[in-house]
């Protein structure tokens, strides 16, 4: 199943890319993508006498990263090289390619003003797509996942980006929320600061419960974090005290005095953050580009097994086919469409789609659950 169908990986051949690549190829390989490189050379300042010699250079450099996708058996596209400003033509390409995710390296060198480097900061601020961005000195396991949550829509995708993270790699995911205590610094207003600060923390517990239960945490090794004090200060403590290797934030969330801004304190964490991070604004990385595609499979499938249930075989196998037309490897129709080819006598076809069922739910994990669902499909509902 394609889960991120496209990504674009903007090249810059000034710092070192390794766990860029380490970190797309991992994505590539778990998702099936499709990966597409991009680097960006500057629109002035070439001369004549060099112009062709960095273009060499430049091709030279990306034909090796593509080798280094098809080796390791990911769909790469041919190089793409552009003159200009690298922001501008980042968000051009990730249009024109509709691509799902921006992958982009970030150097950490101390001298630098911003530590994730001045590309990636603004493709934060100015792309609707998620933008991952891989730290070029630091390892991504992606094996201990933090993920920041006010009570705001970008949080949401964030979190349901994290929690299908910590699924496909098995990893702990910490769902960390922080909250501003009261102070009070003026003897004429006479506040319980502890009296206040108490209520306080029974209302964002309530709230952060609510907002929790919107989410299926089910078989994820998770552990929820409320924290008193300043948002972006507890989260880089958090960082750097459980060593998290990947750290998921929306990036313009609004909300109100008793959670934090997540727009303004993403700015400030990943200034500073000492791990790879992704930035989340109008969509999540995985979910959002299926729930178009599952409300069609679903359509279709209801339609082909009212078909079949009233005895139209053949115009219930058309539905069928759709389905896998939009998700090739959509189990039910398989099992239907195996059972609707027995009906009407044509066990070849009948066998091809048994066998290819069968081979996907091969390649289940949890084999309880493969012969459950076989189970249930091969049963006579």
């Amino acid at each position: 199943m394609k889960l991120l169908d496209k990504i674009l990986v903007p090249i810059d051949v000034n710092i070192d890319s390794t766990e860029q690549l380490n970190t797309a190829i991992k994505i590539a390989k778990l998702c099936n993508s499709e990966i597409f490189i991009l680097y960006v050379l500057p629109e002035e300042g070439l001369k004549d006498a060099i112009k062709d010699l960095v273009i060499n250079t430049a091709t030279e450099a990306l034909n090796k990263i593509k080798n280094i996708f098809k080796k390791e058996g990911i769909t790469v596209s041919e190089p793409i090289i552009k003159y200009g400003k690298p922001v501008e033509n980042i968000l051009k390409i990730a249009n024109k390619e509709n691509v799902n995710l921006i992958l982009t390296g970030s150097g950490s060198k101390e001298k630098e003003k911003f530590k994730r480097g001045f590309t990636a900061e603004k493709l934060m601020r100015q792309s609707e797509k998620p933008v991952w961005v891989s730290k070029s000195d630091k390892e991504n396991k992606l094996q201990n996942i933090l993920c920041p949550v006010d009570i705001s829509n970008p949080a949401k995708y964030a979190l349901k980006t994290a929690i299908l993270l910590s699924k496909f790699f098995n990893a702990k995911l910490t769902i960390l929320s922080v909250y501003e205590q009261y102070e009070s610094f003026s003897p004429r207003l006479r506040v319980d600061v502890e009296e206040e600060n108490s209520i306080r923390l029974k209302q964002f517990e309530v709230e952060m419960e609510e907002f929790i239960k919107e989410f299926d945490l089910t078989g994820i090794n998770h552990h929820i974090d409320l924290k008193a004090g300043s948002a972006h200060v507890e989260i880089l403590k958090a960082i750097k005290e459980n060593d998290h290797d990947l750290l998921v934030m929306g990036t313009h969330g609004r909300s109100g005095i008793k959670r934090f801004v997540m727009g303004s304190v993403t700015e400030k964490v990943t200034r500073e953050v000492p791990c790879s991070f992704i930035t989340t604004k109008s969509e999540d990385v995985f979910q959002i580009k299926y729930d178009d595609e599952i409300k069609e499979i679903e359509a279709h499938y209801k339609n082909a097994n009212n078909l079949f249930k009233n005895g139209f075989h053949k115009d219930a196998i058309g539905q069928y086919l759709i389905c896998l037309q939009i998700n090739s490897v959509h189990i039910p129709s398989m099992f239907k469409l195996a059972k609707v080819f027995k009906i009407i006598d044509d066990h070849i076809k009948a066998k091809h789609y048994s066998d290819m069922a069968n081979e996907v739910l091969t390649s289940l994990w949890d084999d309880e659950v493969a012969q459950e669902i076989k189970k249930y499909y091969t049963s006579g509902t």
